[in-house]
């Protein structure tokens, strides 16, 4: 059991923000139980047969500050941008209400007869976009799918289920195999993913075009989408949920989601009224924009990490790089030339060249925080503000680890970093906090759709590499740090090829580890370990600045989202 809990606090119909947030501690979501809001997503009625429409209607036009959308399966979705997007487009069993508190979604209330039992009691049958039955049925369904992907980066959320019983269409029972503190805020829409309810039928039948135009029963219906430029999304009229008053959802007519991968362009559509919602402001406009009646910004907490990921080995000279890449072929590039990086001294160099405080005032504009190590601050249980072992700037000590390892000229090094156009702003404070050293660096600035092919050539020795909602250690550290591995999820996004022996049998140690005391004590020496070698080089915990237009209010920001069924234009 990972936390303790007394069955009462987690019942519903509501989970209050205090044990809320024990539970997201417990997930690693506590930060999302802080977030700001605009507006609401609030909860639903409890017989959607009694709607009534409120003053509603109107088109937005929202950007994305991206210029592609792999996924919009949630039990594939793992990026901050497609998590934001789904939300809108489904239901889930339950969700984070305006507050922080676990509020019901398409389950109406739940109970626990014991500590690994739930009984959710949900609304009455809905339908999906394409008029599929939303009941218990199609729950269970999307539950047992997600169940059966052994690819899916969510299906250790739902290994503990030993039972899914339909007791009746708005009566469903699970059981777990032991006692899971957390398992209900895994259930939520967006951060959770695993309780977002997919049309497992249609999904199945054909999953391609499933994860491009999903049939969803979400407020919002994809109607049609550009490759690269936008989505748009019609309000769904058949929409089971209503606001507290009965009224139906959700208010506006249409959301048209267009792809703005540009900070400026996003800022300047904003600001000139060409949209009226961001889910993402540059932070050095949010800061302008206080001074500003035209725009209104809010900071959400979505359990961000970013970092520099220094190259740790030459791809070919370790086979299983092609695990992480899919490239048996690895780049020869490295074979005449240095790679400083594959140097512990060096990257511990890089690190204490990083002023992070500053960082976060000149390229944050105040917007993040610090990051002197792996575990954010979504993870309570572990997160620590200034812990005594941790990654801190010393520019002098930088330089004597330089000169260590046999870097002495002028300058040292010349690297390349890569990054997205939203990093631009951080790499080059990092440039110049690097040329301080000695260390020259050139920016390798690519759109997000290119990133990802050259990141996983290996031919930059740092990379611009960062995390969103992740609601465990195990999400961060699994997939991006262990050495990977031909079957199986472990070290599958690699991106610096990091390996480390003692480090890996720690985090097999922490995946078969339920107890959180033991966990912290193994996850304690693995955190030294990714000092001691600089596995990454952390920079900073992100907050995300969202924006509207003053007209526009009603945006549910919680948990880093941007849920547009409460939004109206004013």
């Amino acid at each position: 059991m990972v936390m303790e809990f007394n069955k009462s606090d987690l019942e519903g119909p509501r989970i209050n923000r205090r044990t809320a947030t024990k539970l997201f501690a417990a997930a690693g979501l506590t930060s999302f139980a802080g977030c700001s809001s605009i507006g609401g997503d609030g909860d639903t009625t409890s017989d959607t047969t009694s709607k009534t429409t409120a003053a509603s209607g109107g088109s937005v036009t929202a950007g994305w500050n991206t210029d592609t959308v792999e996924f919009l399966d949630p039990h594939y979705v793992d990026k901050g941008q497609e998590i934001a997007l789904q939300s809108n487009i489904y239901s889930g069993l339950v969700k984070i209400g305006p507050d922080g508190g676990i509020v019901g979604d398409f389950a109406k209330d739940w109970s626990l007869p014991d500590s690994s039992t739930y009984v959710f009691d949900l609304h009455e049958p809905g339908t999906f976009h394409n008029g599929d039955t939303l009941d218990a049925a199609a729950v269970k369904a999307s539950l047992e799918r997600l169940m059966s992907l052994d690819d899916s980066p969510h299906l250790g959320k739902v290994q503990s289920i030993e039972s899914i019983t339909v007791e009746d269409e708005t009566t469903l029972r699970i059981s777990l195999s032991e006692t899971i503190g957390p398992f209900i805020s895994f259930m939520t829409r967006g951060p959770g993913r695993a309780g977002t309810i997919v049309n497992a039928s249609v999904a199945e039948g054909n999953p391609d075009e499933y994860n491009r135009m999903p049939v969803g029963s979400g407020a919002f219906e994809l109607t049609e989408r550009e490759s690269g430029q936008y989505l748009q999304l019609e309000a769904f009229d058949d929409y089971w949920g209503t606001d507290g008053e009965g009224n139906a959802l959700p208010y506006v007519d249409s959301v048209r989601i267009n792809l703005i991968p540009e900070p400026s362009t996003m800022w300047t559509a904003l600001r000139g009224g060409e949209i009226q919602y961001s889910n993402q402001v540059p932070a050095q406009n949010a800061a302008q924009s206080e001074s500003m009646d035209s725009v209104d910004i809010v900071g959400a907490n979505p359990g961000a990490w970013y970092c520099v990921a220094p190259l740790c080995n030459d791809p070919a000279e370790v086979e299983w790089q092609q695990y992480a890449s899919g490239n048996p072929n690895p780049t020869d590039k490295w074979q005449n030339e240095d790679l400083p990086t594959t140097d512990p001294k060096v990257r511990e160099a890089i690190s204490k060249a990083i002023d992070r405080e500053t960082l976060v005032e000149h390229a944050h504009f105040g917007y993040a925080k610090p990051a002197h190590s792996v575990f954010n601050p979504s993870i309570a249980w572990l997160y620590e503000e200034e812990p005594d072992l941790g990654q801190y700037y010393d520019r002098e000590a930088a330089r004597s680890l330089l000169d260590d390892a046999g870097y002495t000229g002028d300058p040292r090094m010349s690297l390349s970093l890569l990054g997205v156009p939203t990093d631009e702003r951080r790499m080059t404070v990092i440039q110049q906090m690097l040329s301080q050293v000695g260390i020259e660096v050139e920016l390798n600035v690519q759109q997000e759709s290119a990133f990802w092919d050259t990141l996983y050539r290996y031919e930059n020795e740092l990379v611009m590499y960062d995390g969103y909602v992740d609601i465990d250690p195990w999400m961060t550290l699994w997939k991006q740090l262990k050495t990977p591995v031909k079957e199986g999820s472990a070290g599958a996004w690699q991106a610096n090829l990091y390996h480390n022996e003692e480090f890996d049998s720690l985090l097999e140690q922490d995946y078969h580890t339920s107890d959180q005391g033991e966990r912290t004590d193994i996850l304690r020496q693995a955190e030294e370990l990714f000092i001691e070698d600089t596995a990454w080089v952390m920079t900073t915990f992100p907050l995300i600045p969202k924006g509207s237009a003053a007209s526009f209010t009603g945006v549910g920001n919680q948990a880093g989202l941007s849920n547009f069924h409460t939004a109206r234009m004013g």
